[in-house]
């Protein structure tokens, strides 16, 4: 006899332990439940079992997993609080056992397991609770085996409904933190700007990128013809796309037109369009740049390569804001903002007859200049980071880089500018399969790199720690700035509170008080 209790003590302890491997899978609370009765059938003989939650929608308990019933019968498994012997189990918290129960007037049979329950079984239900709070019921039909005691039964079963309440208490706070961050999300994007949106696509804390959005927020908002020059490779196509996303024509058309790449004769059929008939090849008409963008902006790229008769034609565009097809004498009123580009010095070209002096002062009404990058080097170590990102997303790879890679990186002149720094940092993602290091850097690289005439900071070598360093000093900048009011710095400079003060208790920022 003892050791029959011994065997049916292990075996509540088996069905215990392995519930609890369950409830740590990574498993939908329905899943899990599902599970846990299937062990009450393999462990325990117990045939039928399912579980009631309180549904707060219907305001009634109702069956969320079963084992051994039908969709019928689950289908009307709903009670009210206190209805029956599940009602009143969940209302008083206290559980029961019925041993008769065809003949018990307690046993509602509302879903009618009855016709199927044999009278060798014996209901036994639990509530689920946690502490103070309630969730269900665990109710089990089973088998009245030799030396059964509904007792351990009862204690065996309110542990596994503690189990599968501590379980359910973590989805619902799961379920809440899940919501809660999906508000902040929504919160701190519609905080967000559509300007800092479209600033962000421009990577750098230098002054000088600084100051430049600082300008694109000014000049965005008006019509005015603007000239962007700098260096081949700094950006200037990225510029203008800026300019366009921050402008109220944000909606309309963007196009970007290559002076420089395209034949006379089709750059001009290009930009003003032509007739049926014009020329030869001609079978249709066809709109140019200029109507397929009306509303919208043109991006002039390379500008210092147009040809002398179609500056004359852009110069009339500008001045009378209409074209003419080519093959036609109707002019066409057009709405179009004109950002032109280029990185030659345009007042030489005037002076030596390749470009119209007439037409740079059109152009030349908001001039933009992008810095090369060697004259912002505290940019280098924040592209290159970005840049690593950008390729190892694209190559699936996890690649590094060292400090003293980044070091020589930075004190390389770049006269490719940005778009050789991203080109190099592909070529050394693809190449390599660890952390690229100084030997990996292309020789030109290694043998180019200058001497830094000034200590460079240590910062500059860690890109976590640069940029760390950027932030803490733009905050404390921005706390200074509004008198250490933190509601106005987090405007300033687009962050929640909440953001702010995590990032003041990270960095040891002392709030001074006034």
């Amino acid at each position: 006899m003892i050791v029959q209790q011994i065997n049916i003590k292990e075996g509540y302890l088996n069905i215990i332990h392995e519930a609890s491997k369950i409830l740590s899978k990574k498993n939908t609370l329905n899943e899990s439940l599902k599970e846990i009765l299937k062990i009450l059938y393999s462990y325990w003989d117990a045939p039928i079992s399912f579980v009631v939650l309180y549904d707060e929608q219907i305001g009634a308990l109702k069956i969320a997993e079963s084992f051994g019933m039908t969709k019928k019968e689950v289908s009307k498994g709903v009670f009210k609080n206190g209805e029956g012997v599940v009602g009143s189990i969940f209302k008083n918290e206290l559980p029961a056992v019925i041993y008769d129960i065809k003949n018990n007037p307690k046993y509602l049979n509302k879903t009618k397991l009855t016709k199927r329950v044999s009278e060798e079984l014996v209901f036994l239900g639990v509530p689920i609770k946690v502490g103070g709070e309630k969730f269900g019921v665990l109710c089990t039909y089973k088998e009245k085996s030799k030396g059964f005691s509904h007792d351990d039964a009862i204690k065996m079963l309110s542990t596994l409904a503690t189990l599968i309440g501590l379980t359910k208490k973590m989805y619902e706070r799961m379920e809440e933190e899940r919501k809660y961050w999906q508000e902040e999300k929504e919160i701190l994007l519609s905080t967000i700007s559509k300007e800092a949106i479209a600033l962000n696509d421009i990577i750098g804390v230098s002054d000088a990128i600084s100051n430049l959005k600082k300008v694109l927020l000014k000049v965005a908002t008006t019509d005015s013809t603007i000239l962007i020059t700098g260096e081949s490779g700094t950006g200037k196509s990225l510029i203008a796309k800026t300019i366009h996303k921050l402008s109220p024509r944000r909606d309309k058309p963007f196009a970007t037109i290559n002076c420089a790449a395209i034949p006379e004769n089709l750059l001009e059929s290009e930009l003003f369009g032509y007739e049926k008939g014009a020329f030869t090849g001609a079978t249709s008409r066809k709109k140019g740049k200029f109507e397929l963008v009306d509303g919208g902006t043109l991006f002039l790229d390379e500008i210092g390569d147009m040809p002398l008769t179609l500056q004359a034609k852009l110069l009339n565009v500008l001045q009378d804001k209409e074209i003419s097809r080519l093959g036609s004498e109707q002019t066409i009123p057009i709405n179009v903002r004109i950002i032109a580009a280029t990185n030659k010095d345009i007042e030489k070209l005037i002076k030596l007859g390749h470009f119209r002096e007439d037409l740079y002062y059109r152009l030349n009404v908001i001039p933009i200049h992008v810095p090369p990058l060697r004259e912002r080097k505290e940019d280098i170590p924040i592209l290159i980071d970005y840049f690593l990102k950008k390729f190892n997303k694209q190559y699936k790879k996890r690649i590094g880089i060292t400090k003293e890679a980044v070091k020589i990186m930075v004190n390389y002149r770049w006269g490719g500018n940005i778009r050789e720094l991203e080109n190099t940092i592909e070529r050394l993602v693809i190449m390599n399969d660890k952390d690229i290091k100084e030997d990996d850097l292309p020789t030109y690289i290694k043998d180019e790199a200058e001497e830094p005439t000034i200590q460079q900071p240590s910062t500059l070598t860690d890109i976590p720690s640069t940029i760390e360093s950027i932030e803490k000093q733009q905050i404390q900048d921005a706390l200074k700035k509004v008198g250490y009011v933190k509601s106005r710095a987090a405007r300033l400079l687009g962050y929640t509170i909440r953001q702010l003060d995590y990032r003041i208790k990270k960095y040891g920022i002392k709030i001074q008080k006034f």
